[in-house]
């Protein structure tokens, strides 16, 4: 009876948490000018005795203006240094918190960056978490019914000079959540740590085919509709282990894995008999019927994300999916409060932000204006300053201000800054590519048929975007050629230099080369392998970088 009592009390503690970040938050959005200052103030104040607050004079700023003549724009070049320092171990230089951790990322490529995790920044994600968790179960209270299978990356990747551990954040969020919500978590912590994708995704599976699911939440819809083709690969090994209580399909586990999956499990006869006849009634295991009381799937949406999102409607048909807001290794900038579109609310309350108009952006000094000053249906180059010691940083991330929420800005990503193509002067943009390629396929007889797309630029005589495809169904060549010519008019459509170069033909047509299955997934592996997050390995659908593609193996190429 003590012990019933005691997890209720624990229970409704958490809850309360939730609710009053919510509440903390939905205050904060009816003035996004106080809400941002106070922030802002909060964060000069915490850190105005360091070595970067004392050079650029934090104890006499007063107010925003103040902030922006004293402290200048900064790349993660401009702070590096002080980065190397804090990962040497140095106290006070950016923060007046020693870092946590320093959290890695490197987008598709580059050299990883090493953000710095602190108490402060910590809990400035984690209530934008719960923010967004309870705005969840408030129009879907079915979804905290069950077990939620939320997906992460290893934390741990190595330790820095000083010993200080650095890797994903998403792993290091999982892992610091209460005792509450861990054990409704149908994962272990330590599936996070897997480095082999394919054994990774297979105990993933393995373990949440044991758990009443009611939530799926996952940052990249590829990993989930990946989980749901993985699903129907290891079908037979699934409902084999399942029945036998076992894990080892793919051979036997290490011994720290070992020790924890087992644990976990027990043989099911009656639960194998269920997903055994559901192959029989169907012909594959569907994830709504595997998991029928699964009430919502939490992704990104925008973006670039379209093609996986269409691909992950086929699985999860009907079922509400809420995009889980604008999130990086930086810091939290949306708060989605809906499953309509991608677009969340500014999080006026966890970071302070600015925005540089896209068009401004090669200007000699560019207007940077506030949230208050944002316009609707209008892109901007975003920048944070955080309890993390990011200050005035240019993250590099155009976003689209597309409404508003009472006096807060609802953003989407939209994509990466400065990170366009041109060989001839055409500008493209991946999410020109993005939209050329989902006005190609949608209707038309290539609508299921790519499972991955990349374009890259080739310096051919004249230049042309080649488009490295991985398809899920054979084409013909005819087929092939069809979709290039598609693809090149949608992207004419898209982009009017492009148009102009190609009717002037500096540009060439676009061709298809048609990769080896499993190419992607073993590119992401490598990714992997190399130490990225599983979560940050994104496929580009528009790189400069030619000499991407250059390992994969080409079986078919349009003329």
């Amino acid at each position: 009876m003590n012990t019933r009592r005691a997890t209720t009390a624990v229970m409704v503690t958490q809850l309360w948490r939730w609710f009053s970040d919510a509440r903390r938050f939905e205050d904060a959005t009816y003035n996004a000018t106080v809400a941002q200052e106070k922030k802002l103030l909060s964060i000069i104040r915490a850190h105005r005795d360091t070595e970067y607050g004392k050079r650029f004079g934090f104890g006499s700023i007063r107010n925003i203006g103040d902030y922006q003549r004293n402290v200048p724009i900064n790349t993660y070049e401009n702070l590096s240094p002080y980065i190397d320092r804090m990962t040497a171990g140095e106290q006070n230089v950016l923060t007046a918190e020693s870092p946590l951790m320093f959290a890695t990322t490197s987008g598709t490529t580059g050299k990883a960056k090493f953000i710095p995790v602190t108490t402060s920044s910590l809990a400035e994600v984690n209530h934008a978490v719960q923010t967004h968790t309870w705005r969840v179960l408030e129009d879907h209270p079915e979804a905290g019914a069950g077990q939620f299978m939320v997906t992460s990356s290893r934390d741990v990747e190595g330790r820095t000079s000083a010993g200080i551990p650095y890797g994903a954040m998403s792993g290091f969020v999982v892992k610091r959540q209460p005792s509450l919500v861990r054990s409704r978590f149908a994962l272990p912590y330590e599936i996070a740590l897997i480095t082999n994708i394919e054994l990774k995704y297979y105990l993933t599976l393995r373990m949440a085919l044991n758990a009443p699911l009611t939530a799926i939440s996952s940052l990249n819809p590829s990993s989930i509709v990946l989980l749901c083709e993985k699903l129907q690969q290891y079908r037979e090994e699934l409902i084999r282990d399942v029945r036998n209580g076992t894990a080892n399909a793919l051979g036997p586990l290490p011994d720290w894995l070992d020790r924890v999956v087992s644990a976990r499990l027990a043989p099911n006869p009656r639960r194998a008999d269920e997903l055994a006849a559901l192959v029989r009634n169907s012909g594959e295991l569907r994830p709504l019927e595997i998991w029928p009381d699964l009430a919502t799937v939490l992704c990104w949406k925008g973006g670039t994300m379209p093609l996986y999102f269409r691909q992950l409607r086929r699985w999860f048909p009907n079922l509400p999916i809420r995009d889980r807001g604008y999130l990086a290794s930086e810091g939290c900038g949306s708060i989605p409060l809906t499953d309509a579109g991608s677009a969340g609310a500014l999080a006026v309350t966890t970071s302070f932000f600015e925005f540089i108009p896209v068009e401004a952006r090669d200007q000699a000094n560019p207007p940077v204006l506030t949230a208050a000053e944002l316009q609707p249906n209008r892109d901007y180059y975003i920048l944070f300053t955080t309890s993390a010691g990011l200050y005035r940083y240019d993250i590099n991330d155009v976003i689209r201000v597309v409404d508003f929420y009472h006096d807060v800005p609802l953003i989407e990503f939209v994509r990466k800054g400065r990170g366009m193509t041109s060989m001839t002067g055409e500008k493209l943009a991946e999410q020109q590519v993005t939209a050329a390629m989902m006005a190609t396929v949608e209707g038309t007889e290539w609508e299921d048929a790519i499972r991955h797309f990349a374009a890259v630029p080739q310096f051919d005589s004249p230049p042309r975007y080649a488009f490295y495809l991985e398809l899920k169904q054979d084409l013909s060549d005819e087929q092939l050629r069809g979709l290039a010519g598609q693809i090149d008019h949608a992207l004419c459509t898209e982009n009017v230099e492009y148009e102009t170069k190609r009717e002037s033909l500096r540009l060439g047509p676009a061709v298809l080369k048609i990769v080896a299955p499993g190419t992607f997934d073993a590119y992401k592996q490598a990714r992997v392998s190399a130490g990225a997050p599983e979560a940050q390995v994104k496929i580009p659908h528009l790189t400069p970088d030619r000499e991407f593609g250059k390992q994969f193996t080409v079986v078919r190429e349009t003329d």
